[in-house]
């Protein structure tokens, strides 16, 4: 499966079809990426695909030293589920987290 970052942004793609994404914002005066959407096809469900491209704004906080606060409720609840695997970046959950719909 390949992950494709752009700013802002982490998808998965296949046959040029955007087929998962998860989108963050910064906050914090940089320090701090905010994830406020995460979405997969429905036909791909359950390939862990959305914890692939949460893991991948994770590893890309790692990398900068920053933190990841999630603000949508898959993230808030992957966050909570596993703690152990974010304990490292994760923040507490933001305001929106319980009312963001799953898509």
């Amino acid at each position: 499966m390949a992950i494709i970052q752009k700013p802002g942004w982490f998808y998965y793609e296949e046959e040029g079809e955007r087929l998962g994404e998860v989108s963050y914002l910064k906050a914090g005066h940089g320090k701090v990426l905010v994830l406020n959407h995460t979405y997969v096809d429905p036909k791909l469900r359950g390939q862990n695909i959305a914890r692939q491209l949460v893991d991948a704004v994770c590893e890309l906080a790692r990398s900068e030293g920053k933190k990841v606060q999630p603000d949508c409720r898959y993230a808030a609840a992957l966050f909570k589920r596993f703690k152990e695997d974010y304990e490292d970046v994760a923040l507490e959950p933001g305001q929106n987290a319980d009312s963001c719909p799953i898509n």
